[in-house]
């Protein structure tokens, strides 16, 4: 089922994941009802953006209370290395806020 950013807002998200996809390449996941779901722009574009706090900013209208950055290695895969059985991803949390400093003080 593709989730679109447009209806969002009607929805209750348990968690954003924004994952790390390439160098300065971001996409957005959102888990809801501990289902992840990759964010829809429209029927053929995925919402990516290339900044992080882009990204963040899309999602700072809606009531998240959990945030993580997710980033997975190719690496093995890219020297020519069997994969992994075990995965390799890391997340990290991240606060509500996109900015260090609230945004009336920028």
């Amino acid at each position: 089922m593709k989730v679109f950013y447009r209806d969002l807002a009607a929805k209750k998200i348990d968690k954003l994941v924004i994952n790390s996809l390439d160098q300065a390449l971001y996409q957005a996941i959102v888990i809801i009802n501990g289902e992840e779901h990759i964010v829809w722009q429209n029927e053929k574009t995925t919402l990516l953006t290339r900044n992080l706090t882009e990204m963040r900013e899309y999602f700072e209208q809606f009531d998240i209370h959990e945030i993580a950055l997710r980033h997975e290695s190719a690496y093995d895969e890219m020297i020519g290395s069997e994969p992994k059985k075990n995965s390799n991803r890391l997340e990290v949390p991240l606060g509500k806020s996109p900015y260090a400093l609230p945004k009336h003080l920028h």
